[in-house]
């Protein structure tokens, strides 16, 4: 009986160095990969202090591709034009997006992801102009221009950002007026913020960071 218990005694202990020998060494692979985890966020961070986003951090469509799109939207003009009934008054609601070809704007290099980043990036500022007709009385025939956004965007932004991403949000009872969204953001980059107009039915308006879509 002595010689069958020490042979089990025996494979116990080597089933345990082999576990303790595989727990090391999937501890050192998990190790290792944090590492190499850590190794890469590091990379990464000094790369976008340097204005610069590796390839697999770009989302995949290549710079030049973003660049010849946003480019492309200089001699686009995005028109809105619709209608809105509220009880017994018909608003004719009109808005136009467009560049201005200021060469006003100046990127700093810094910001460039891709392409040609020994240079600043020169571009055009975009302005928004918004009529609303209510009957037959225009209530608000204004054009918007970034400026008019300062009190919701960032120092960034103010120096930098155009306004980007017309959109006609229709009527909000909660707000009381009619509300168009934008994106004002730094041409070729992702850093931006989400801004709105809200006009009432009197054509007064007013300028908001935030949007609750409650009807």
């Amino acid at each position: 009986m002595l010689k069958p218990l020490i042979i089990i005694l025996c494979f116990a202990f080597l089933i345990g160095c082999d576990g303790n020998t595989s727990g090391k060494i999937n501890k050192d692979k998990s190790a290792k990969k944090m590492a190499d985890s850590i190794n890469k966020r590091k990379v990464i961070d000094s790369q976008m202090a340097l204005g610069e986003r590796p390839d697999n951090e770009q989302g995949g469509q290549p710079f030049d591709e973003v660049k010849a799109g946003y480019l492309a939207t200089y001699n686009k003009i995005k028109h809105i034009d619709t209608f809105v009934v509220l009880g017994n008054d018909s608003l004719h609601i009109h808005e136009k997006l467009y560049c201005l070809h200021d060469n006003s704007l100046v990127i700093p290099k810094k910001y460039l992801w891709g392409g040609d980043k020994s240079k600043d990036f020169i571009t055009h500022n975009f302005v928004s102009n918004i009529t609303i007709i209510k009957n037959s009385d225009t209530i608000i025939n204004k054009i918007f221009k970034k400026g008019d956004f300062d009190s919701v965007i960032n120092p960034e932004e103010k120096q930098y950002a155009i306004l980007l991403n017309s959109n006609f949000m229709g009527y909000n009872k909660q707000y009381d007026g009619i509300i168009f969204s934008y994106s004002i953001s730094i041409p070729l980059t992702d850093v931006g913020v989400p801004a709105y107009i809200v006009i009432d039915k009197k054509g007064n308006y007013r300028i908001s960071n935030e949007y609750a879509k409650t009807n």
